[in-house]
């Protein structure tokens, strides 16, 4: 997320109870989840993100990582190609900006939505450090992050995408088969590019919450895990052609709201892990001060009004995951380099869980919030401010008794409670956000030491539950067969069953009966049962069943007639508005499958489709299909081409501003001069085009 925070507070966001409603299909399932078994790990991970902006105005490059502290750096963020675009327009969002979607020369690209791509293309791939040459595929913070494996070549990169800005797309991804085949074949693609070990998705947040105007639906809860599994698919076939590992890992909410709306049991046996975002519980969005990542619950804390305090606290969101089945050797700890402050808090008890004016006026870089750097150099036992630490929730705090300001914050000792509650759950390790926030090494370099030097991850549950006994039909439509089993035992406990339609997941259940839906008359099948347990342990497949469903009188078989005359209406640089002929058919068209190519754009239920998206002044070749309701399908319509319309690369000549996205070629004027743009990027206050010549030209 360019310039703003990733992450906002979870109490916020479990107040958003926004859904669209979506109204999903299926034949006949077809879902398949790649399983990911806990094992036992050789050492606790230590994951630290590194934010793409930190290399402006913070100018805390790449090149200023120690990559001997961490096991894995996360590169934030990646965004989502949508309609030719990416970035949010939200106005309540940070950054609210749009890009064309550009490669790492910063030319524009013609992608399908759902696409992965570069979130800033200068900075990632573009700017010039030094010992860069010409003759390098691409340059920028991307570049340097390989260089990096030279130092500790055991280091792992992972691209993040999204974030809290760049959320806004993910649902709308997650929605469809097609979106998720074209997202997780560029996850692939974009490793293989950029040199990357693993993905990331840092969606926030399915079903409810985020920015106002992310696209949301009920659906987001099953279809996230339809998306991983797809992208774990992807990846493991990659892995058999490249000869190395690929990670997939998601950041997590810790908030009751988010274990429900995610199928965190299903997820955790498709990741490699969850980095679970422990912080943000308490902030400037309420007037009573209280600690940003409190390790404990606090009595004193509710009895003040602080609001949530049993379920907003480290012990609690971890606790969460683990009770949705997330088993603890997957579970990574958040911890934040970074403390959130009030103003105008009462004196009573230091300042703490005080009513306050409101947020802090000041930070490092935004209002309220403080890099912990920053918090060591002036205001730690400096300047008016004296720390102070509360033994229950383990956490320090600071207050200013002349200006009346509290802040909040980690620190050496408090990462220490939080490095022995890792171990004693047999946790995976640590993620904290972000690196450019302890410049001085000190908390990177307390959880390095306790979370190293002989310090390993307990072994974790490898033991399979025993496989399920007597599977068999137990009723039969023509649509459906419901089957039933033997339930399964385990050493710790069996916490489902999953339900194959040979190599194929169609369902999971808590219990020993399920009903498949969907299927086709008089069609044989044949089903398996894995039992699974917390761990995400799978038993082997049970005895199959092979039952054939019944047939349907008078089924059927006849498609409709081939759609005639289809033709293009209008067009713009963008997008193109087709029509076409209805179809026949002897029980009744319920609607058209138009195509670009072999690829599926879009169904429509009536005669006329527009399709967004496309690129300025290239042809496209359409063909239309009718279907009915018994899913029959006709014959493709006469293929039509048309061509975009050629779109406009200069818009004008304006005046520069600052906090403005400008593109290649683009013409501003600034001081009575005309300049050109070099490189594309959003402007920043000290980026003016008479001050940064590798961005603007001078034109007159």
């Amino acid at each position: 997320m360019p310039y703003g925070y990733k992450h906002m507070d979870i109490k916020k966001i479990g107040k958003f109870l926004l859904g669209l409603t979506l109204l999903l299909s299926v034949i006949i399932p077809s879902f398949t989840f790649q399983s990911r078994t806990a094992e036992a790990a050789d050492g606790y991970k230590i994951v630290g993100y590194y934010p793409a902006w930190a290399a402006y105005g913070r100018n805390y490059n790449v090149t200023d990582i120690d990559p001997t502290k961490v096991t894995h750096i996360n590169y934030a963020f990646a965004d989502i190609c949508w309609n030719g675009i990416h970035g949010n327009p939200d106005p309540s969002g940070p950054n609210p900006v749009t890009w064309s979607c550009q490669d790492e020369k910063s030319q524009t690209i013609n992608v399908p939505n759902g696409t992965i791509v570069l979130g800033d293309p200068w900075i990632d791939t573009g700017k010039q450090f030094a010992g860069d040459t010409w003759d390098q595929p691409y340059a920028g913070n991307i570049h340097q992050l390989n260089k990096l494996k030279q130092i500790n070549p055991n280091l792992k990169t992972i691209i993040s995408v999204g974030g809290w800005t760049w959320s806004n797309r993910f649902s709308d991804v997650a929605a469809t088969s097609a979106t998720r085949e074209v997202f997780a074949n560029s996850a692939v693609d974009f490793l293989r590019k950029y040199n990357f070990d693993g993905v990331d998705l840092d969606w926030e947040y399915p079903v409810s919450g985020g920015l106002d105007g992310n696209s949301k639906r009920p659906e987001d809860k099953q279809n996230y895990t339809l998306l991983l599994s797809k992208i774990r698919e992807k990846l493991d076939a990659a892995e058999a052609v490249d000869g190395k590992e690929y990670l997939l890992t998601i950041a997590s909410g810790a908030s009751p709201s988010y274990a429900a709306n995610t199928e965190l049991a299903n997820i955790a046996s498709i990741v490699d892990w969850i980095n679970i975002m422990t912080y943000d519980f308490n902030g400037a969005w309420q007037k009573i001060s209280a600690h940003n990542a409190p390790l404990n619950a606090d009595p004193a804390a509710a009895s003040a009004g602080v609001p949530d305090t049993d379920t907003f606290n480290v012990a609690a969101g971890a606790q969460g995951h683990l009770n949705a089945g997330v088993p603890a050797a997957k579970l990574v700890l958040g911890v934040p380099f970074y403390g959130r402050g009030w103003d105008g808090c009462a004196q009573a008890n230091n300042g703490q869980y005080q009513a306050c004016s409101g947020g802090s006026s000041i930070g490092t870089w935004e209002a309220g919030s403080f890099d912990f750097y920053d918090l060591e150099a002036n205001y730690i036992n400096k300047n008016g401010y004296t720390r102070y630490w509360n033994d229950t929730a383990k956490v320090p705090y600071l207050y200013n008794a002349s200006n009346k300001r509290f802040i909040s914050y980690d620190d050496a000792e408090s990462i220490g409670h939080k490095t022995s509650y890792i171990k004693s759950k047999g946790l995976g390790g640590a993620m904290f956000w972000e690196l450019s926030g302890d410049r001085n090494k000190t908390l990177q370099n307390k959880l390095k030491s306790d979370l190293s030097n002989g310090g390993t991850v307990p072994p974790a549950d490898t033991t399979a539950p025993s496989v399920p006994g007597n599977a068999r039909s137990a009723g039969v439509t023509a649509n459906s067969v419901t089957l039933a089993w033997n339930a399964s035992t385990d050493n710790v406990g069996v916490t489902g069953y999953n339900v194959y339609n040979g190599a194929n997941l169609t369902t999971s259940v808590t219990g020993t009966t399920a009903t498949i839906s969907g299927l086709a008359p008089g069609t044989s099948y044949t089903f398996t049962v894995k039992a699974k347990d917390a761990a995400g342990n799978l038993s082997a497949a049970s005895n199959s069943v092979t039952v054939s469903t019944a047939a349907q009188p008078g089924g059927d078989a006849q498609a409709p007639t081939v759609p005639t005359n289809l033709i293009s209406t209008a067009k713009t640089s963008s997008t193109i508005t087709l029509s076409w002929g209805a179809s026949t058919d002897n029980v009744g068209v319920t609607g058209y499958e138009l195509y670009n190519g072999t690829v599926l754009v879009t169904t429509v239920s009536g005669t006329s489709a527009t399709v967004t998206g496309l690129a300025a002044d290239t042809s496209y070749t359409f063909t239309v299909k009718a279907k009915d309701s018994a899913g029959n399908v006709s014959a493709a319509s006469s293929a039509l081409t048309v061509k975009t319309a050629t779109g406009t690369t200069n818009p004008g000549v304006s005046a520069w501003q600052a906090n403005t996205a400008y593109t290649v070629g683009q013409l501003v004027t600034y001081n009575g001069k005309t300049y050109k743009c070099l490189q594309s990027h959003t402007s920043l206050q000290g980026w003016e085009p008479s001050n940064v010549a590798a961005l603007w030209q001078l034109q007159s």
